[in-house]
């Protein structure tokens, strides 16, 4: 029980408040739009343009920056259960896997390093 009294409770408070009203935020004005689909993407987008911004001027506060880094190690296991999906879904494929490998890794891959190579330079 002693790990209870050494998390920083105002940190995660704070920085899950900062993720959660940037996508309901960004939600709601894209429903005002008629594509409440592009919420999320739009909260991202949004979250880190005013983190950019804010370092431009400020220095992120180490609290932020070392609780994110523990919400995104620990959000991986949420992504568990659709690997051990896709996994099936690529045995079932058969001729189809080389495509679908393809899509892929365009879709995500190379998404996730042009995203953590930004994140490693402006953040």
């Amino acid at each position: 029980m002693d790990w209870i009294k050494n998390i920083d409770w105002t940190a995660w408070i704070g920085t899950i408040s900062l993720i959660i009203i940037f996508r309901e935020a960004s939600v709601w004005i894209m429903a005002q739009f008629h594509h409440p689909e592009l919420g999320n993407l739009v909260g991202l987008l949004s979250l880190l343009s005013v983190l950019l911004l804010w370092r431009k001027f400020r220095k992120i506060p180490a609290r932020l920056v070392d609780t994110n880094n523990k919400i995104m190690k620990e959000s991986a296991f949420a992504f568990l259960p659709i690997s051990a999906g896709s996994l099936i879904m690529m045995v079932h494929m058969g001729k189809e896997i080389p495509a679908f490998l393809l899509v892929l890794c365009i879709s995500t891959l190379i998404p996730l390093w042009v995203y953590a190579k930004m994140a490693k330079k402006w953040l």
